[in-house]
C-alpha cells in the first residue's frame, strides 16, 4: 500500500506534539477532517488519470499537460525536494523518539549510524529493494496493529497501583486544551496547530497513492478509481484507530509529549507504556516505533531518487540523473537526494526536537502547495473535457465540489503556517516555527518566476534569431536580384555596342 512509508511519522510521535496542542477530541477531528480532505485531493487526481494515463502522471506529466510548463516544473522539482528532506525528518523523528533531545557532536555517531542503514538498502539491487519494501510495508502494519492493541490492553487492564484505565483522559485533564490563551478561543487556536501538526502523516499521500494505482491499472480486475478508493479507506480506519489509542496512552498535559514545549517530544505510546510500569511493553513500543522511522526514512529515499530519475527520462531535468547501474538502480539520484541528510546534523546545533518542528513546517507547507497545484490541474482538466464534450468514464460523487473545498482549505492551511510568525510572538509561541513555511513558499515563486523568466528570455531570443535570418536571408535575395539586374543591363550594352559597327559598314 502507498500509505506504508507514512507510517510511523506523524501517527507515532507527531501525534504526540498535536495531543499536547488540543487534546483528544481536537486530535480525532484532525484526523477526520484531514482523511476527508486526503480523499477529494486524491478523487480529482485520480479522475484525471483515468484520462491521462501514464507513468508517473500524477507526480510530473499532469501539470505540466493542463497548467503551463512554468507551474510544472516549480510544483515538480518542490515535490522531489519534499520527498527528499523525509529522509533527514525520519532520522530526526528517530532521535526524538529516543529522547536525545540535547543538542551535541554525540548524537551525529547516532544519526550517521541510522542514514547509513537507510543509504544501504537504497544501493541494493532493485529487486532486492522491492522485496525487502513489501516485508517492511507489512512489517509496519504489524507495529501499528501491535501498537494498538497495547493501547487496548493498558485501558482494560486490572491493576489496582494505577487507577486510569479507558477513556480517563478524557475527562482529566478534559477533550480539550487551552492552547496559547484561555476559554474557547485558547481551545480555538489548540484545535488549529493540532491539525498543523497532524497533516504530516498525509502530507503526499494523494500523489502517490494515484502513482501507485497507475503502475497497478494494467492489472487484470484493477483500477485507479478502485485502487485509491481502498487505500484512502484502509488509510482512513488506521489513522483513525491510531489517534484514538493514543487519546488513551496519554493526558495531553504530559511535558515529555513536547519536551516541555520546545517542540515535538515523546510519542504517546512510550509514556503510556512507560506510565503503565510494564517494561516489556515499553521496551517493544520503543523498539518498533524506532523500526518504523528507520523504514519509512529508507523509503523516502527510494521515492525521491526515482522521481529525480524519472524527471531524466521526461526531459524534465538533467540526462545524468536517469543513468543506472547493471542493478538497475539510478546511483546519482540516489547520491544527490541523500545529499539533503545533511539537515539531520542541525541537532548539533541545536534540539531535536527544534529540528523536527522546522522540518515538518517544511514538509507539510510544500505538501499543501502541491495540493494546490493538483486542484489546480483537475479544474483545468475539467475545463478541457468539457470543451471537448467528452464524458468522463469515472467521477466521484464529491467532484468538482471536493476539489475546490481542497483548494481553499490548502490555501488556508499554507496561510496558516505562514502566519505564526506574526500570531507567535504575541502568545509566547515559537514565531520560527513559521521560517520553514517562507521558505517553502520563496522556494517554489522563485522556481517558478525563474522559469517563466528564462523561458521567456530563451523565447525572445529564438524570436530576434529567426527574424535575423529572415533579414539576411532578404537581403541575400535582393543583392541576388540587383546582381542579375546588372548582368542584363550589362548584356544589353554589349549587344548595342556589336550592333553600331554593324550599321556603319552596311
Amino acid at each position: 500500500m502507498t500509505i506504508g512509508p507514512t507510517l510511523g511519522t506523524g501517527l507515532f510521535v507527531g501525534s504526540g506534539q498535536a495531543l499536547a496542542a488540543g487534546g483528544p477530541a481536537s486530535l480525532i477531528f484532525s484526523y477526520v477532517f484531514i482523511s476527508a480532505l486526503v480523499y477529494c485531493v486524491t478523487s480529482g487526481i485520480a479522475e484525471v488519470s483515468t484520462h491521462s494515463i501514464g507513468r508517473n502522471g500524477a507526480l510530473i506529466s499532469h501539470t505540466y499537460h493542463y497548467t503551463s510548463s512554468h507551474l510544472g516544473f516549480a510544483i515538480t522539482y518542490l515535490r522531489w525536494c519534499t520527498l527528499a528532506v523525509m529522509v533527514p525528518f525520519e532520522v530526526t523523528t528517530a532521535m526524538v523518539h529516543l529522547g536525545l533531545w540535547t543538542p551535541g557532536s554525540d548524537i551525529a555517531l547516532r544519526m550517521g549510524l541510522v542514514m547509513g542503514v537507510i543509504f544501504g538498502f537504497n544501493v541494493l539491487p532493485d529487486k532486492i529493494f522491492r522485496r525487502s519494501q513489501s516485508f517492511f510495508t507489512g512489517l509496519k502494519f504489524v507495529v501499528t496493529t501491535s501498537l494498538i492493541s497495547m493501547a487496548g490492553y493498558i485501558a482494560i487492564r486490572d491493576d489496582p497501583s494505577r487507577p486510569v484505565k479507558g477513556f480517563h483522559y478524557w475527562s482529566q485533564p478534559g477533550p480539550f486544551n487551552d492552547f496559547l490563551a484561555r476559554g474557547d478561543f485558547g481551545r480555538f487556536l489548540g484545535m488549529i496547530y493540532c491539525l498543523l501538526c497532524s497533516t504530516i502523516t498525509v502530507v503526499f499521500i494523494p500523489e502517490l497513492t494515484v502513482q501507485r494505482a497507475e503502475k497497478h491499472d494494467g492489472e487484470q480486475g484493477n483500477s485507479i478509481f478502485r485502487f485509491t478508493r481502498n487505500s484512502n479507506l484502509v488509510m482512513f480506519v488506521l489513522y483513525i484507530m491510531t489517534a484514538l489509542s493514543a487519546t488513551i496512552m496519554a493526558p495531553y498535559t504530559d511535558q515529555s509529549l513536547t519536551n516541555d514545549g520546545i517542540g515535538a517530544g515523546l510519542s504517546p505510546y512510550t509514556v503510556g507504556t512507560r506510565d503503565s510500569g510494564v517494561r516489556a511493553l515499553h521496551n517493544a513500543a520503543v523498539g518498533m516505533i524506532l523500526l518504523s522511522s528507520v523504514a519509512s526514512g529508507r523509503s523516502f529515499l527510494h521515492l525521491s531518487s526515482r522521481m529525480l530519475a524519472n524527471m531524466a527520462e521526461a526531459g524534465h531535468a538533467p540526462a545524468m540523473f536517469m543513468v543506472r547501474n547493471r542493478w538497475n538502480v539510478p546511483y546519482i539520484s540516489v547520491a544527490i537526494s541523500a545529499g539533503f541528510a545533511w539537515l539531520t546534523f542541525l541537532c548539533m546545533v541545536m534540539s531535536s526536537s527544534s529540528v523536527h518542528n522546522y522540518l515538518m513546517f517544511f514538509i507539510t507547507t510544500s505538501g499543501y502547495i502541491s495540493w494546490i497545484c493538483s486542484c489546480l490541474t483537475y479544474i483545468r482538466f475539467r475545463r478541457a473535457v468539457g470543451r471537448a464534450e467528452i464524458v468522463p468514464v469515472h467521477r466521484s460523487f464529491v467532484q468538482p465540489f471536493g476539489t475546490w473545498f481542497a483548494l481553499i482549505t490548502s490555501v488556508l492551511l499554507v496561510t496558516l503556517n505562514l502566519s505564526q510568525i506574526v500570531i507567535a510572538p504575541r502568545y509566547q509561541f515559537n514565531p520560527r516555527n513559521a521560517i520553514p513555511a517562507h521558505v517553502a513558499v520563496g522556494m517554489f515563486s522563485t522556481m517558478y518566476l525563474s522559469h517563466r523568466l528564462i523561458t521567456g528570455i530563451r523565447k525572445k531570443t529564438s524570436q530576434m534569431e529567426a527574424s535575423n535570418d529572415d533579414d539576411v536571408e532578404t537581403l541575400a535575395e535582393r543583392s541576388q536580384g540587383q546582381a542579375m539586374e546588372l548582368q542584363k543591363r550589362k548584356r544589353e550594352g554589349e549587344g548595342s555596342a556589336s550592333a553600331a559597327p554593324n550599321a556603319q559598314s552596311s
